[in-house]
Formats: structure tokens, sequence, C-alpha cells
């Protein structure tokens, strides 16, 4: 008995040292400021970019980060999905080369990341008020950088939001480049519904079948209760690959966030309150929006970025969505190797499309 202490005390004491070790490494990797661009010399890069910004923006402070290698490059706004999921950690992480090919805007919204504050008022956490933030943060780049226009990119509930800002705005974006896209939502989860109950039941995962029969399928009547059970059915879409096609969802996803250095820890902190807060208020938002019938048309080109295996937003729906749209360009870029994410999932094919892009809008004179 004496022994099983002994080695009980042993295991707990080597968790408590990893645990204040994690947190020590976390403290380290988390000052709070952007890291520069260099040169091979090692010295600052003349006409890069890397800066923290905070806007007083419709009468709310909001933050985001400005980074790039080159401020001649154009301009990018990077709407991050969630909603309230900044994703700046995760291209730092996956795909910084971005950053060579643009001046990029991680804005965090109103309510997320660096942007989060138990103070906004929640009326304000509305579709309307996210799409007139995005033309203010449009407008302060359009003057900062002295462009004419600016690219716009969305990712996930980014890519709805993306689809409002373009239309009521047309003219500060050269493009909009959606990721992820959302067309109809209500429609989406009932297809990741019966596609993870016939993972689980070709697996004979029975803890999967017994916990999706009981929430049963969507549409949930209550927002609560949709949020909880959305929840509930996104594990068995992690697990099954539809959220990332290949490696261990919860590493990806965390790690970036823990060693981001643009993030305090107090940052991060705000970042995992911000998650909960936004989804509580926009999820319902998100449900009920039908592209299809709010943007039937843009006056703007549109180039959709889709993960055949996407179980969040389905691959089906962004593809039945992009051949109702009208467009002055449209174009549809298909990535058989990712899922939800294929900015993180395959960055080398991404930042290619995103080469060709420019170039075909730089051959057009815009």
């Amino acid at each position: 008995m004496r022994k099983i202490r002994h080695n009980g005390l042993l295991v707990s004491g080597r968790i408590i040292l990893l645990m204040i070790i994690l947190f020590v490494l976390v403290m380290i990797e988390s000052p709070g400021s952007s890291r520069p661009f260099l040169t091979q010399d090692g010295k600052k890069a003349p006409v890069s970019i890397a800066v923290t910004v905070t806007l007083k923006i419709n009468s709310l402070d909001q933050s985001m980060i400005i980074r790039g290698s080159d401020t001649t490059k154009p301009v990018l706004l990077y709407l991050h999905g969630g909603p309230g999921d900044p994703e700046f950690p995760f291209v730092r992480k996956f795909n910084p080369w971005i950053e060579d090919m643009f001046v990029v805007c991680y804005w965090d919204q109103r309510g997320a990341g660096l942007s989060y504050s138990k103070n906004i008022p929640p009326e304000t956490m509305t579709l309307s008020q996210f799409v007139d933030d995005a033309g203010k943060v449009s407008e302060y780049l359009i003057h900062r950088f002295n462009r004419k226009e600016i690219y716009l990119l969305g990712h996930s509930w980014g890519s709805m939001l993306g689809a409002f800002t373009a239309n009521k705005f047309p003219q500060y974006y050269y493009a909009f480049i959606s990721v992820g896209q959302v067309g109809n939502q209500e429609r989406s989860e009932k297809i990741s519904y019966d596609f993870v109950l016939f993972r689980a039941r070709e697996l004979k995962d029975k803890k999967a079948i017994r916990t999706l029969e009981e929430i049963g399928p969507p549409p949930y009547s209550d927002p609560k209760e949709a949020i909880d059970k959305m929840m509930t059915q996104r594990k068995y879409v992690i697990r099954y690959g539809g959220a990332v096609k290949k490696g261990n969802f919860y590493p990806q996803a965390v790690k970036p966030i823990l060693f981001c250095k643009e993030y305090s820890l107090s940052d991060k902190i705000r970042y995992l309150k911000g998650m909960k807060f936004s989804r509580n208020y926009l999820w319902d938002t998100i449900m009920k929006t039908n592209l299809f019938k709010a943007i039937p048309s843009q006056q703007i080109p549109v180039y959709i970025l889709q993960g055949t295996s996407d179980y969040e937003t389905s691959y089906a729906i962004a593809k039945e969505y992009f051949d109702s749209l009208q467009a002055p360009l449209k174009k549809f870029y298909s990535f058989e190797n990712s899922a939800h994410s294929p900015i993180f999932e395959e960055p080398e094919k991404f930042d290619r499309i995103l080469k060709e892009i420019l170039l075909e809008q730089q051959k057009a004179g815009r």
C-alpha cells in the first residue's frame, strides 16, 4: 500500500512539474509583440511591417495585427472564422508565406481575441454591425497604405461575413477570396450529421452512435440547444476527418495559440472567452442565413477555395452556391487533401492559387 501511495505521489509530482514547465514556456512565448521581418544580416527589413494596432471602430476598441515583408505588395484583409476564432496563430504556424505576397491585416473581430471585452453590449453582436465594422477596417487600410482597393479573404464564418461585406462595399475590393464557404448552414449541418452517423455506424463506434442518435438530426428549434448539440456533433466531425483531413486536430488547434508570441498570456485567456461569447450570440444568425437568397450576386470577382472533405461547411453546398452566384468573374478551386481549412492543410497549393489570382487581377488592370 505504501508503495502504491509513493508511486501515486511520484506520478502526481511529475504531472505538476510538467504543468509548471508548460506554464513557464507559455509565459516565455507570450510577450504580446509582433516579430519583425529581418534581413539576412539580422536587421529589420526596411520595407516590412509588423505591428499591432488598436482603433476605435463604431464606438468599440478593436485590434488587428498587420504584417507584411514588403509594404509595396497588395493589402489583404483577413476575416477569421468561428465566429470568435482569430486565425493569426494558425497562419503563422502553417502558412506564414502569405505575408510575402500581401500586407495582411488579421483583424480580431468584435468580441474575439484582442477585441474581446466583457463590456461589449450583446445587442451589437449582429451581422450588420460586423459588416459595418469590416467596412471601417477596410477604409483604414486603404487610407493607411494609400491604396485604391484591397483584397478581402474570409474563412468559414468569415466567408459569410465577407460575402455581405463585399456586397455592401464593392468599391473597396479587387476581389473576394472565400475559404470554407458558408452557403446554407442549416442544410450543411444536416449533411454533417448524416456523415458522422454514417461513419460511426461504419466503424461500429457504439458510443458515437448512441450519442448522435440521442441528440438527433438538426435543425434544432432552441438556439442554446442548437449550439450544445452542434458542439457535440463537431467532436465526431473532428474525429472522422471532416474538420482536418489528416493529422491530429487538437494539437494543431491548441499549440499555435499557446505559443503565439503576438498574444500575451492575458490575450490568450481573452481568446478563449471570446470564442464562447461570439458563438453564443452569432451561431443562430449563421443558421438562419441563406446566402442563396441573401447574396445571389456580387459586383466583384469571387474565388471560392473548398476542401472536398469539408463537413463543417459542406463542399457540395459551397459548389452549389458557386454555380448559382452571379459575378463578373468567378472561379472554384477544389482541395482534394483538405477538409475545412485548405489554407492550413494544403498551404503550398493555396499560395499557388493566390499567386494566380493576383496575376489574373494584375492582367485585368486591377
